[in-house]
């Protein structure tokens, strides 16, 4: 497509650099947010043993269900409507669907290849400065 240039160290460093604040950052916040959850479902819980909190158990089972079932039927309605709108499109023109296809997946393959061998350098430092950010956090 265009010039193809070498990764400098500053975008291999940045990348690295990047990469280990954000697993740092991730491995401190998802250790703090655990741990507010948890202090937060047990002083629910011992308030609910003192006295303070009733939970309607009876309530909070049938609004699950109601949930439940809903998303149930709201999932199966989506599932039939889009095979109902594939099975419509294979038998008006079955040889243009599997061409044109066939012409999106080779172009998404291909502009997803020339995107990774711009940034592999950069990616790759990031992937490997998370994994050490996490590890060290």
């Amino acid at each position: 497509m265009g010039k193809e240039t070498k990764p400098t160290q500053q975008e291999i460093a940045m990348g690295a650099l990047a990469g280990i604040c954000s697993g740092y950052l991730f491995k401190k916040v998802s250790k703090y947010a655990a741990a507010t959850a948890v202090v937060g479902y047990l002083a629910v819980q011992g308030a609910s043993q003192a006295g303070y909190i009733k939970i309607n158990w009876k309530k909070v089972n049938d609004q699950i269900e109601d949930l439940k079932e809903a998303q149930y039927i709201k999932d199966v309605t989506d599932k039939l409507a889009d095979l109902t709108d594939e099975i419509s499109e294979i038998i008006t023109d079955e040889d243009t669907l599997l061409l044109e296809n066939e012409g999106r997946l080779k172009a998404t393959a291909r502009r997803a290849y020339e995107a990774f061998k711009q940034n592999a350098a950069t990616s790759g430092s990031f992937t490997a400065g998370f994994a050490l950010g996490i590890l060290f956090a």
